[in-house]
């Protein structure tokens, strides 16, 4: 099909002049000078004192709200905008939602094939292995040595959030050791962000070395997405960074996912109109649903409910979902 240049899908989505009048009155009547923008005009990220955009949305208040490690300056109260911006403005992040709290299950299993490890009380030494190899998963999907990508201009990236990280070092001894039976590549072509120090991050080490193993021999890049929304990952500064890039990757992978019910409606509204304008350019994005099939909310007395992963339920992308079997 044919896709859109960023600078086609610009001409396409960017405001109108009114538009951007209107609004940039607005924000210079109150002394907001520090905005940026993308390349596609449709979004403007600005920052303030807290004062000052008190004064833009009239009724806010703003606190300074601190549980343990966490700090957020939200309003409690609602807010207004003036009647002349009514159609000009579509989305004010940000402003009261807090941060969901997100609890860490860990699970070991034991030579029992039960959670706890061991079949003694709990006191038994977990036993380990290596599992699902690269080989296993092309010889699952019948490749063979010979299905690696021929290309030059084939390309294929993945994103990383919550500060998980790779490193270079750790993907070429994993493709030393597990890369024998296909070509391949040992070193990620272009990491775009920042990669923090420290040990290496399970989720971005699996992340980067398996997209490598089945899309083998192909140029990939390593998105990395430092802080934080609402405590969890930020897909629309990762997407609205991608709307600043005209030479991208056509593949992209994300194993990142929220409860679609811990996001507010507007912020999902925008990150899906982010999707449309990759969409539009022609990016395949590919996400994560989660491994144990549908979303379960569960409620006291039993009636429980679907509760979706986003962004895999939106349509605009591709979901896909790996599920753990046990053997009967």
């Amino acid at each position: 099909g044919k896709f859109l240049t960023l600078e086609e899908l610009r001409e396409l989505v960017q405001p109108s002049m009114a538009t951007l009048l209107v609004v940039l009155k607005w924000l210079q009547g109150h002394g907001v000078e520090r905005c940026r923008s993308v390349t596609t005009r449709d979004f403007l990220e600005c920052h303030m004192p807290a004062r000052v955009a008190e004064e833009l949305l009239p009724g806010a208040e703003f606190q300074r709200y601190v549980k343990g490690q966490q700090s957020v300056v939200r309003s409690p109260r609602p807010y207004s905008v003036p009647e002349e911006l009514e159609g000009h403005l579509d989305f004010v992040g940000g402003l009261h939602r807090f941060p969901a709290e997100r609890r860490v299950l860990s699970r070991a299993w034991g030579d029992t094939g039960q959670p706890g490890g061991g079949g003694g009380g709990g006191g038994g030494r977990v036993g380990f292995h290596l599992g699902v190899t690269p080989s296993v998963l092309r010889q699952r999907y019948n490749m063979t040595g010979g299905d690696v990508g021929m290309v030059p201009n084939n390309s294929q990236a993945c994103a990383q959030f919550l500060e998980q990280y790779f490193h270079q070092a750790d993907l070429a001894e994993f493709m030393q050791l597990f890369g024998k039976s296909f070509p391949h590549l040992s070193q990620v072509e272009r990491v775009v962000g920042h990669q923090g120090r420290g040990k290496a991050g399970l989720e971005a080490s699996l992340d980067v070395e398996y997209i490598m193993s089945t899309g083998a021999n192909i140029s990939t890049w390593v998105f990395s997405n430092a802080g934080r929304h609402e405590s969890q990952e930020p897909f629309l500064a990762w997407l609205l960074l991608l709307s600043n890039m005209s030479s991208l990757p056509w593949v992209h992978s994300v194993s990142y996912g929220d409860d679609e019910d811990s996001l507010s409606l507007s912020y999902l509204q925008r990150v899906n109109a982010e999707f449309m304008k990759a969409a539009a350019r022609g990016l395949t994005i590919l996400f994560a649903s989660g491994d144990a099939g549908a979303g379960c909310r569960r409620v006291a007395g039993g009636n429980h409910t679907f509760r979706p992963s986003f962004p895999a339920s939106r349509w605009v992308e591709v979901a896909v979902e790996g599920l753990l079997g046990t053997g009967g």
